[in-house]
């Protein structure tokens, strides 16, 4: 099954106070080693994207830099990015991938986790797959190529990625061995916990 991921890393950041791909994750960033990871699972093509602090980010990335697009409506919210990154996924008459792999830079994940629900996309008939934990829906989502279109017309007025999941109600593959799959790194004081799951340095 080819697939693609779309790592969101456009936001601002405000409540953090920092960027969140420039947060140092043991010997690298956020961003780095989520970049890293998914390189490490099933997925064969990654697309980056940026908005705030655009720049700044991609002078980290070294060779990384390559999945990087750049999605000027940044400010107008994640679902512009959502866009941005199926559109590019889309554009140049590129075979269209059959799994895509939706990340959110703030919900960082493991590479062993990818590729569970990528399987589980591959044995079920479901368009979506999503990990729960202890019955709440949590992350990364994972859909079928077939819905690029419709995540290339995302926008913030049809909910952006959450309209596509009501319009496409996903199969929840549970794992409550993995509260990994709830991570939101929103504020500071979200890190600590994080980096224990995910067995990182600070």
């Amino acid at each position: 099954m080819t697939t693609s991921a779309i790592l969101l890393a456009a936001g601002a950041s405000r409540r953090m106070g920092e960027p969140k791909p420039l947060l140092r994750w043991g010997d690298t960033t956020l961003l780095q080693w989520e970049i890293a990871e998914l390189m490490r699972s099933q997925v064969d093509d990654i697309v980056v994207v940026l908005g705030a602090d655009a720049e700044r980010v991609r002078h980290t990335l070294g060779e990384g830099a390559r999945h990087c697009v750049f999605n000027q409506r940044w400010p107008q919210g994640r679902a512009t990015s959502l866009a941005k990154g199926a559109a590019s996924l889309l554009r140049g008459g590129a075979a269209r991938p059959e799994a895509v792999v939706v990340m959110n830079v703030d919900q960082p994940t493991r590479a062993d986790i990818v590729d569970r629900l990528l399987d589980a996309l591959r044995r079920g008939g479901a368009e979506i797959v999503q990990p729960s934990y202890r019955g709440k829906a949590g992350h990364p989502v994972v859909l079928r190529g077939a819905l690029l279109p419709e995540l290339a017309t995302a926008s913030e007025s049809a909910l952006g990625l959450r309209g596509i999941l009501e319009a496409h109600p996903p199969l929840l593959v549970e794992m409550d061995d993995e509260p990994v799959v709830r991570i939101d790194l929103d504020t500071p004081d979200t890190l600590e916990e994080a980096r224990r799951l995910l067995e990182v340095r600070g």
